[in-house]
């Protein structure tokens, strides 16, 4: 699926023109206002999911990229899969601010508390970025507490129900919308949702539920990767607390250092400069290549300017496929602006052979 096809946006398009594409074409293929049309609500679906990564600039970039909604192979999650009717309600929900529903309404019940991502970004050095490689990523991120398993209530206190809500973790309100009048049931704003409050906060988190701890955590870089790109790490984010799940872990790629190579696609280019001899007569060069051994190239006599000489399996890893990219040597030839007697007299014997003149003659 193109998100930018299915919105009917151009690739450039501002986030307001993305956002006004989507709401047209949400209310047209609603369910509400086709009931019963399954195809008008696969139609919702899919513009929901376009909304879903044009909206996210991560997801946006990562498409851009690559062109495919598809996880790229031991890349993480760049995209969020199985998208059903029920995430594509809760966009058009979020987009147009109509809150949670439940209790029979959209979405089915109270939203899960989930804890906020962490991102962590990182610099490579050629050889793990084109043979892959594992890291050691210190996190400092929220774990639960041990002491009040999360709750954020004194273990002898223990818990109340919350008299906002009178134990029910939701409030429900009625409001006019575009489509008519609904009842909205929203996240108590007093207990968090959870229905509960704490009699007296637990001495070792403050009544928070979470502590803060240092963290190593092992990551496998794929080889590959570039800079722009990056892993989710799911549930290795923070926690929320005990009535929640942990967010993600996203290890971004800031750069590479490529050294004397320059990168175009999967392959790395090595820019030669020959000298007059070494071009007509060929020559061998020893270049220190990605994994780090040595790699002898031979370079052909008559070697030209802009020539490219191709080592296959001397690039990086292929993150879509098996295999390498190929070592590309790029010559140019130096020619002196200074010259001995000699080496004038040398070349000026050379003038007349047809050899060393464009036309051959």
């Amino acid at each position: 699926m193109d998100p930018y096809e299915t919105l009917g946006v151009s690739r450039d398009a501002s986030d307001e023109e993305i956002k006004s594409a989507y709401r047209r074409q949400a209310l047209r293929y609603h369910p509400d206002r086709n009931p019963g049309d399954r195809e008008a609500e696969e139609r919702f679906k899919e513009v929901g999911r376009a909304y879903e990564i044009l909206s996210d600039p991560g997801k946006r970039q990562a498409f851009d990229r690559f062109g495919t909604t598809d996880a790229q192979p031991g890349m993480g999650d760049f995209f969020s899969g199985g998208f059903g009717l029920d995430d594509a309600l809760r966009a058009f929900m979020e987009n147009f601010g109509l809150g949670g529903f439940g209790d029979g309404g959209w979405g089915g019940g109270r939203r899960v508390n989930r804890g906020s991502d962490i991102e962590i970004r990182v610099d490579l050095e050629l050889s793990e970025a084109a043979m892959g490689a594992q890291r050691e990523i210190s996190v400092r991120r929220d774990e639960p507490c041990e002491k009040c398993g999360g709750s954020g209530a004194d273990p002898a206190e223990g818990m109340k129900d919350c008299e906002h809500c009178g134990g029910r973790g939701r409030i429900r309100t009625s409001r006019r919308t575009i489509l008519g009048s609904f009842q909205t049931v929203s996240e108590c704003p007093a207990c968090g949702g959870s229905g509960r409050l704490a009699k007296k906060p637990c001495e070792d988190c403050r009544g928070r539920g979470t502590v803060r701890r240092d963290r190593r955590i092992s990551v496998s870089l794929p080889a590959g990767v570039d800079s722009g790109h990056f892993l989710r790490l799911r549930g290795q984010g923070n926690h929320p607390g005990s009535d929640g799940i942990p967010g993600d872990l996203i290890v971004s790629i800031r750069r590479v250092d490529y050294g004397e190579f320059r990168r175009e696609g999967d392959d790395l280019v090595y820019d030669l400069t020959l000298s007059v001899p070494e071009a007509a007569l060929g020559t061998e060069v020893v270049i220190r290549g990605a994994d780090g051994e040595d790699m002898k190239v031979e370079i052909p006599a008559g070697t030209q300017p802009g020539d490219r000489i191709v080592v296959k399996g001397g690039g990086t890893g292929r993150l879509r496929g098996r295999g390498r990219g190929s070592l590309v040597v790029s010559a140019s030839v130096y020619i002196p602006r200074k010259l001995s007697r000699e080496e004038k007299k040398t070349l000026e014997g050379m003038l007349g052979s047809k050899h060393f003149r464009a036309d051959g003659k």
